[in-house]
């Protein structure tokens, strides 16, 4: 008897185990069964290479924007994945977070919108490499040397800084010096390049002062070297007074 009512208990047990598991198990399943598949929850699906190519028509665009007109290309650096959406009316929008960046990666943001809200986001790398045809050094070229027409030639080449002036005329760089060494094949810019020294610490030259429409000029030193258009120490013959003044030519200071 013992034994008889020791099973019932047990199997009493067991009944209520399983109505209580049951009781959590059914509504997950009934749940799960409410929420469908995933191709019933997100029937919408954005391909990777329609995302890849609003990426890339944002960048050509920006380009055309900029006033870009020389040879360039575009790459896709890293795939993307294609997007699952919720039912609703879908809009792509692009988005620049940063400056273009020639010779490098360029970020491009795909935004997906599902019925007005942001869903998800899509980010998009590519390298971007603009060439055009520039002066480039015909060979090694040493600081202060004077250039002439045979020391450049003309070439298409990489534009490796957007915000640099790359020169197209010869005659933007006959008469003047590099401030660094620039070898041979290189890029020639309006940075790189500099006026002559054409006046020597020490050089006797003729101060030049304006004063209420009244041209006055007078004997000075300079004290210092200096380019065209470059601010310079020099000292009054007469006086021994130093000034300040701007060269004008080999032999000519104007006085601020």
């Amino acid at each position: 008897m013992k034994g008889f009512r020791f099973g019932r208990a047990f199997c009493g047990v067991l009944a209520a185990f399983l109505l209580v598991l049951g009781g959590l198990i059914l509504p997950a399943v009934a749940e799960a069964e409410f929420q469908g598949t995933q191709d019933e929850r997100y029937p919408q699906v954005i391909p990777a290479d329609y995302i890849e190519a609003l990426a890339r028509e944002r960048l050509e665009k920006t380009l055309e924007e900029q006033g870009e007109t020389r040879r360039y290309t575009i790459m896709l650096s890293r795939k993307v994945q294609g997007m699952r959406c919720p039912e609703g009316t879908l809009v792509c929008e692009t988005e620049l977070p940063k400056d273009l960046r020639y010779g490098g990666l360029n970020p491009v943001y795909v935004k997906v919108y599902v019925n007005g809200a942001l869903y998800r986001r899509s980010i998009c790398y590519y390298e971007l490499h603009v060439y055009g045809q520039m002066l480039v050094a015909a060979r090694d070229l040493r600081p202060e040397q004077l250039l002439t027409a045979a020391d450049v030639r003309f070439e298409e080449h990489e534009v490796e800084n957007r915000s640099e002036f790359y020169l197209e005329d010869p005659a933007l760089v006959v008469g003047r010096v590099p401030n660094r060494v620039i070898r041979s094949g290189s890029p020639i810019t309006d940075g790189i390049l500099q006026n002559p020294v054409v006046i020597d610490n020490g050089a006797p030259v003729q101060l030049v002062a304006n004063y209420n429409g009244v041209k006055i000029t007078t004997e000075g030193v300079a004290l210092q070297k200096g380019r065209v258009g470059n601010i310079i120490r020099v000292r009054n013959a007469t006086s021994s007074k130093i000034l300040r003044g701007r060269v004008i030519d080999a032999t000519t200071v104007e006085i601020l």
